[in-house]
């Protein structure tokens, strides 16, 4: 179990995703948006990040602009307090072996809002040999013809040799998919105006080569896709629609030719690969609300929004205070549905239609049939008596193979309102990361109950691994540990973050026991947002370092330590650096 002490740490509060479109609406879906003045608020923004079968996913390397951060065991993150567009700022989320993904995420002045993504797990789908080409197909249905010696080296050049492909198709109509597409389908058309999309269909697709090489269609060259429809979709669907590939540099959809409906599937040609999408534009309106109850916002349950007309839809979720918003068809009367995490209808009605942007007025559920549970509590640090506030943390609940997480205040306290569908019970467990510890699990019978006091949650016990360093007052982590020794050399601790080429962790000193030790080697790097940090030292001159081994244990147990000193970045600036450590000794 690892936990990082990242400084950043985010929220989406709803995404609209239309997956159907009548025939004679698509001429006027041409009509351009103007793109949205940004308005920039000071938010903060917390999530889950999980796989396909909502396990948990750590390790997922979580940007926004110049913040980054690291999901941890649970698959959290957090970023507190920095700078955030109302209506959408780009987050992305990356782990080696999976699909990365993208979304524009919401915020509120001052406020916490909550997100969840799920990640697609890359899986070889087929190879070919580039001098042939090859038709690669995915289990359900989507393929890609290849062209013959049409393959090039992403950085450039020409490719010879095997290619792996990675592709996956998402459906449309999936319930999930707000969570596993990459963006939330603002877009820019070939004018360059900005529209928003109704989706039939989207395939990802990643190639590399037999080294690990990354690659793509050669220039000149083009690939045949074709996109499943699914059957609830076919009766709208139109015989020609425009296709879009992902920009993950500023997480639209930009249009790049279309593609014609071939019995159930739609046929195009691209010409490089990213994710690519089967869509029509429309014109929409802003719209935004708050469900509550009698104890306040309701989090984390499902809006589904769809069109009475045509049937489409849009999902989407509460933030942790209730609060939903997105984009809606105009002029088109509207039913908002409110499901809990386990598909339980909890709420529904008729709202619209809309000319204009617009709050919906509040939604207020019934404790009784909507299944919801207010918690709350604080969060404590039991190691010091006098000032115990955890205002770094949050506290995670499962049930009924369901996990959410509450964030806490300043003051380490926390009251929220979940959906725990039919569950008589749940399990909470309080983590701490500000000093890497956390709480036991307890289980707690909510039979019968709206409301449970936690009141004070005690954390007291020390996360298994961890490395944190700090640089003239800014603290880093890293996520891989190793350590070397080899006779008569120095003991090198070494660290680095993966995902994060500039946080990096070196170590040396003459002990293979406890004791305090001077260092023989340091090298110290970490990323501040556009800062960049650096101490490091070699023999003699890393007298100022102290190096103070607690615990050393033999090859498979922890040598936990502390390091401290003054240090400089090889010019005229000295630098105090430390460090508490506490990993497994290889």
């Amino acid at each position: 179990m690892r936990f990082y002490k990242n400084i950043l740490f985010l929220s989406l509060s709803f995404l609209v995703l239309f997956t159907s479109c009548r025939k004679d609406e698509i001429d006027s879906g041409k009509e351009s948006t103007p793109q949205q003045p940004a308005i920039i608020v000071n938010g903060s923004i917390s999530g889950i990040v999980t796989n396909l079968n909502n396990e948990p996913l750590p390790d997922v390397a979580i940007t926004q602009g110049p913040h980054s951060a690291i999901s941890d065991e649970n698959g959290y993150f957090s970023f507190k307090n920095i700078n955030l567009d109302e209506r959408g700022s780009l987050l992305s989320a990356e782990k080696d072996g999976y699909f990365p993904n993208a979304k524009f995420v919401r915020s509120k002045l001052n406020k916490q809002n909550f997100t969840r993504i799920k990640m697609i797990n890359k899986i070889l789908t087929g190879s070919f040999e580039s001098g042939s080409g090859g038709i690669i197909t995915t289990s359900d249905g989507a393929s890609i013809t290849f062209p013959e010696n049409g393959i090039k080296l992403d950085g450039g050049g020409n490719y010879s040799g095997s290619v792996n492909v990675y592709a996956t198709w998402l459906d449309p109509t999936a319930s999930d998919l707000a969570q596993r597409m990459p963006g939330d389908l603002r877009a820019f058309n070939e004018e360059e105006d900005q529209v928003q999309l109704t989706t039939y269909g989207m395939i990802g697709v990643e190639l590399e080569g037999s080294g690990g090489e990354k690659l793509n269609l050669a220039d000149g060259q083009t690939a045949s896709i074709e996109f499943p429809v699914p059957s609830s979709l076919l009766g709208n669907a139109p015989d020609n629609i425009p296709l879009w590939y992902f920009n993950e540099a500023n997480g639209y959809w930009e249009e790049e030719g279309s593609a014609v409906l071939d019995g159930n599937k739609y046929v195009g040609s691209v010409s490089h690969f990213s994710f690519w999408n089967c869509d029509v534009p429309s014109d929409l309106v802003f719209i935004e609300g708050l469900v509550t109850n009698e104890n306040g916002g309701v989090t984390d349950v499902s809006i589904v929004i769809s069109v009475v007309s045509s049937g489409i839809s849009a999902v989407g979720s509460t933030d942790e205070e209730g609060f939903y918003s997105g984009y809606v068809p105009a002029d088109e009367a509207l039913i908002i549905t409110i499901n809990d995490v386990c598909g339980n209808e909890i709420y529904s009605a008729e709202i619209g239609p809309f000319a204009e942007d617009a709050t919906i007025p509040t939604i207020l559920v019934n404790i009784g049939s909507a299944n919801l549970l207010t918690i709350s509590g604080t969060l404590i640090n039991c190691d010091d008596p006098i000032d115990n506030t955890v205002s770094n943390g949050y506290l995670l609940v499962t049930y009924d193979n369901q996990y959410t997480i509450l964030n806490v205040d300043a003051n380490g306290y926390f009251n929220s309102t979940i959906s725990v569908c039919n569950a008589t019970s749940i399990t909470t467990k309080g983590y701490d990361l500000e000093n890497i510890r956390q709480s036991n699990e307890v289980t707690h019978d909510i039979t019968g109950i709206s409301s449970l006091d936690l009141e004070e949650v005690s954390i007291c016990e020390e996360i298994d691994e961890y490395l944190i360093y700090t640089i003239n007052g800014v603290s880093f982590s890293v996520t891989e540990f190793q350590t070397i020794e080899e006779s008569g050399l120095p003991f090198l601790i070494e660290a680095s973050n993966p995902t994060e080429p500039n946080n990096v962790f070196s170590l040396t000193f003459d002990g293979f026991s406890e004791g305090q030790y001077t260092s023989t080697g340091l090298h110290m790097t970490g990323t501040d947002q556009i800062l960049v940090y650096l101490a490091t030292c070699e023999g003699g001159e890393c007298s100022d370092v102290t190096v103070d081994i607690s615990t050393f244990e033999n090859p498979g147990g922890f040598i936990i330590g502390t390091m401290s000193g003054e240090v400089n970045n090889g010019g005229a600036n000295s630098f105090p650096i430390s460090a508490d450590f506490k990993i497994t000794r290889d």
